[in-house]
């Protein structure tokens, strides 16, 4: 069975645009209903939008630095080995920046149901994705939907 370790340094997942890049452990490990993700945030990384998950609950642990929780409530400047737990729905709603001069360094981990369903309330978009969008589809597989929408497509027609 592999032994991935937090602190390797190799993050073959990056969105350099929004300063962040990551590596599955949970997976690596041999998890089958747990996903877990560490995730490097650049110093000045805005991080992923905030949003709020519908089908998964998430925990992150802070490993080094000194990230910023940006939640509905405001924001809290998180050190290392603090402990922030985000709960299905609009209660849960997260993200992590690094306004600091050093990169953080934090360990997700979440239920890994799926589907999924996300919502980003700054950009009144909802993501839905049936499978993890790093995972290869096997040839022949099921490719899924992975796809965001305008909250505005969700509108229910006027009942008469």
């Amino acid at each position: 069975m592999a032994r991935p370790n937090v602190y390797d340094s190799e993050f073959p997942m990056a969105r350099e645009e929004i300063g962040v890049r990551g590596r599955r452990v949970a997976s690596a490990a041999g998890a089958r209903e747990l996903g877990g993700t560490v995730y490097e945030l650049a110093p000045g990384a805005r991080g992923v939008s905030l949003h709020a998950h519908y089908g998964n609950e998430e925990l992150f642990v802070v490993l080094e630095g000194s990230p910023t929780l940006r939640t509905l409530e405001g924001d809290e400047e998180l050190r290392k080995g603090d402990v922030v737990a985000c709960v299905r729905g609009r209660e849960g709603t997260h993200t992590f920046v690094n306004r600091s001069s050093e990169p953080a360094l934090l360990l997700a981990i979440s239920t890994a149901n799926m589907p999924d369903v996300a919502v980003y309330p700054e950009s009144d978009t909802i993501g839905v994705v049936t499978r993890h969008p790093f995972d290869p589809v096997p040839e022949g597989g099921d490719e899924g939907i992975i796809a965001v929408f305008s909250a505005e497509d969700n509108q229910r027609p006027k009942r008469r």
